[in-house]
């Protein structure tokens, strides 16, 4: 019982441990994911039968410009697909376009990590 106890005990204090600060490599692939997060929802969204004005109305808020440069290239490349393809296999085309955009992202250069929420 005292083991259970101590093991317990130890798993809390190791939850409680603060965590280390992310480097700005981090911060950088953790806003590209949820760039990559975007282009998926995008493709869902058209999936879903919502109008290029709409998402493009929708993008218009974004208040971050790399961030907004970003959604805006997702949204022309993705309703620029032919529909049949976006709906062949849906799951797939969503997941390949959110791994495209998230490594795009990665791989563009950046002085400072936008300022975003995240998708």
């Amino acid at each position: 019982m005292k083991k259970v106890l101590l093991i317990a005990i130890g798993l809390v204090l190791v939850g409680c441990a603060e965590k280390k600060p992310l480097t700005p490599e981090e911060q950088w692939h953790g806003y590209c994911v949820s760039v990559g997060n975007a282009a998926r929802s995008i493709t869902l969204d058209r999936q879903n039968g919502i109008e290029q004005k709409q998402a493009i109305e929708h993008a218009g808020k974004i208040e971050d410009e790399t961030t907004r440069k970003f959604i805006f290239e997702i949204i022309e490349h993705v309703y620029a697909l032919p529909v049949d393809q976006i709906k062949a296999d849906p799951e797939a085309i969503r997941d390949q376009l959110k791994q495209k955009y998230t490594e795009q992202c990665v791989a563009t250069p950046h002085d400072k990590l936008p300022s975003y929420k995240s998708f």
